[in-house]
């Protein structure tokens, strides 16, 4: 309860004073003495005035006289009572022309930062742009890609496959070459070398007769020299490549 008590006196002086100092405040920019304004005139003693030589006031006018004489506006007076205070007052630095010129120069920056902004802003729209491009390149020739392999695929697939058939194809032709073999080995070496040279040339000649003995061979082949002296060359060297082949 004493703290109390204790924090509204401080309340109450501080109000008090600030009461106060606001009246002393308003006297000192009217000029009206602080014991003579109403409801706090009291609390001040009155001015103490010098009597000079002559009795009275150098001018023959009293305070009050003065006071009533002065012609200046309010506005005067607080400008009066203001004029010390201009002594902690900065000066500006700069003028209204270097002002105005400072903020041309800034706006110039600003237009030309603007300007910067928008080139980024486009440059990196084209960057995007060509990106973009570059992907979907990238994805065509990966399709492109995956399209050639699967080609690849096939054609392998396929190159199997003819190899297959061709090797039928060939063992068909050798099981018939076989087949064409065992009757020319029981035919006179005359009639099959008559038969030969005319209905096969020395390639497929060649493909029938190896398939025959050696000493069968010798025996067609001179037949074949003794009806076709210039062409029994021909059917022996395609005879001979045969032979290498197996």
């Amino acid at each position: 309860m004493i703290a109390n008590i204790s924090k509204y006196a401080a309340y109450g002086i501080g109000a008090t004073a600030l009461l106060i100092g606001s009246f002393v405040t308003i006297s000192a920019l009217t000029g009206t003495p602080a014991n003579e304004m109403k409801a706090v005139g009291g609390l001040f003693p009155a001015a103490v005035t010098a009597e000079t030589e002559s009795g009275g006031h150098p001018d023959g006018e009293t305070p009050e006289q003065e006071r009533e004489s002065d012609l200046r506006s309010p506005r005067q007076v607080f400008e009066s009572a203001t004029t010390p205070l201009g002594a902690f007052a900065l000066q500006d630095p700069f003028s209204a022309e270097e002002l105005r010129e400072l903020e041309r120069q800034l706006q110039v920056k600003i237009d030309e930062l603007a300007r910067r902004h928008r080139a980024l802003e486009q440059r990196e729209r084209e960057v995007e742009a060509d990106r973009q491009h570059y992907l979907d390149q990238f994805a065509q020739f990966e399709k492109l890609r995956t399209a050639l392999l699967e080609q690849r695929d096939e054609n392998d697939a396929n190159a199997e496959e003819l190899d297959r058939a061709a090797q039928a194809l060939d063992e068909e032709q050798a099981e018939i070459d076989r087949g064409l073999a065992k009757f020319f080995e029981e035919t006179k070496a005359k009639d099959a070398a008559s038969m030969l040279t005319k209905t096969y040339a020395p390639d497929k000649a060649a493909r029938i007769l190896v398939h025959l003995d050696v000493d069968r061979q010798r025996e067609i082949m001179s037949a074949i020299y003794q009806i076709l002296p210039d062409e029994g060359e021909l059917y022996m060297k395609a005879v001979e490549t045969r032979m290498q082949r197996r």
